[in-house]
């Protein structure tokens, strides 16, 4: 989630998005002094998931008053944007669900980022 506005924070964000669907994890990411925030949403259903990607990218979600911009989050294996990690991920996906793998497919370990 991309272009929130700064007052929004962790139980914020999961109280704005719980509205959408069941959130299972979300953390609100430092702006790094740019003049708003992004976050990542972890949804319990992928159809929750697409749900919000589809219908609330460029819009307002109710609780907010500006327009945020909703994608799935793509995976960190050279740019070639295909999912390793997440219960959803596969090779032929070129969107990840859930939480990338560290170091692409093979890993157990995981990263909220």
């Amino acid at each position: 989630i991309a272009d929130l506005p700064m007052e929004v924070d962790d139980d914020m964000l999961k109280q704005v998005f719980s509205e959408y669907g069941t959130v299972t994890w979300s953390r609100v990411l430092d702006s790094g002094g740019k003049p708003n925030k992004a976050a990542i949403v972890e949804f319990a259903d992928i159809e929750e998931a697409k749900w919000c990607v589809e219908n609330l990218d460029g819009n307002i979600p109710q609780g907010l008053s500006t327009p945020v911009k909703v994608m799935f989050k793509r995976s960190n294996d050279g740019g070639k944007g295909y999912g390793g990690g997440g219960k959803f991920g596969s090779s032929n996906n070129p969107f990840v669900y859930g939480k990338a793998s560290i170091g692409g497919g093979g890993s157990n370990a995981f990263s909220p980022y």
